[in-house]
Order: C-alpha cells, then sequence, then structure tokens
C-alpha cells in the first residue's frame, strides 16, 4: 500500500491527540485497556519509530480501524509515547507526516 494513503489518517491523529490530550484521564486502568485494544496497529510501530520507509498493508487497515472505533486510545498512545513503562517509540514528525 502506498504511505501515502497512511497519511491523512496519522494527521487526523496527530490533530485529534493535540485537541483532546487535555481533556482525557490517563489512568493506568485506561492505559491497560486501550493498549490491549490496539493491537492491530503494532504494525505501524516500525514505520512510526523510523525504523522503515513505508508503513504496511496491515498497519493502514489497523489504523483506519483503530481511527474509527478508538480515538481516545490512539491518543492517549501517542500522548504518552514517552512512558518507559509503555516501551514504545513513535517519531511524531512521521506520525503526522511531516518531511521535516
Amino acid at each position: 500500500m502506498d504511505s501515502n494513503a497512511c497519511l491523512p489518517h496519522l494527521l487526523v491523529l496527530a490533530i485529534t491527540l493535540v485537541l483532546v490530550s487535555h481533556a482525557m484521564g490517563d489512568s493506568a486502568q485506561d492505559k491497560q485497556r486501550c493498549a490491549e485494544s490496539l493491537t492491530g496497529v503494532t504494525t505501524c510501530l516500525p514505520y512510526l519509530g523510523g525504523d522503515t520507509k513505508a508503513p504496511t498493508a496491515d498497519c493502514c487497515s489497523g489504523l483506519t480501524q483503530a481511527m474509527k472505533t478508538n480515538k481516545k486510545c490512539v491518543c492517549l498512545i501517542l500522548k504518552d509515547r514517552d512512558d518507559p513503562n509503555l516501551g514504545l517509540k513513535i517519531n511524531m514528525t512521521i506520525a503526522v507526516g511531516s518531511t521535516a
């Protein structure tokens, strides 16, 4: 799948993160529930971490599904991406589709 096909979803995701990050509760229970519900997006982690040049088709379909059903969880994971307990490596420049 063309990597540009996922960019609108990633941009919407970043904007949503900014808009709702202040209003969200992010208890440990919320994080656990979200981690379990976003397993379909794990194929995006190599791309979002800068380890691959393009997202996979599985990443795009998983992200599309997550944006339809779990926006709050996607935002929570991105918001807390630097939490060492999550063990995530997400480059926000890549996540928003910037070519910086």
